[in-house]
């Protein structure tokens, strides 16, 4: 049973930007399918795993999701919405010691 969905934002371009991150040569076949099946186990959860999921330091109402996979940190970004048990994914981003400014802006 699932508890929450989540969605990709789709920007005023109409570009969704995760699909497309998703899809690029940073993010290997294998990675994705474990961001994924990330995704599909959160949905049955009443509260994300802090393992798997916290607040950003430093922006207010923004979430990581945090997958390993290959020894890579692979960081899905988002925010809690449009409604309630609703998770948007804003953008997805490689971890490398920080994750950079730019892609949160």
């Amino acid at each position: 049973m699932s508890i929450w969905t989540f969605f990709d934002f789709v920007s005023v371009r109409g570009v969704n930007e995760v699909h497309e991150w998703l899809n690029s040569k940073e993010v290997p076949k294998n990675a994705k399918a474990k961001i994924n099946a990330r995704l599909v186990s959160l949905q049955g959860f009443p509260l994300f795993p802090e393992q798997y999921f916290s607040a950003y330091v430093g922006w207010d109402d923004i979430y990581e999701l945090r997958v390993g996979y290959s020894g890579v940190e692979y960081r899905p970004f988002g925010c809690y919405g449009p409604k309630q048990k609703q998770f948007t994914i804003l953008v997805g981003s490689i971890e490398k010691g920080k994750v950079p400014k730019s892609t949160l802006k």
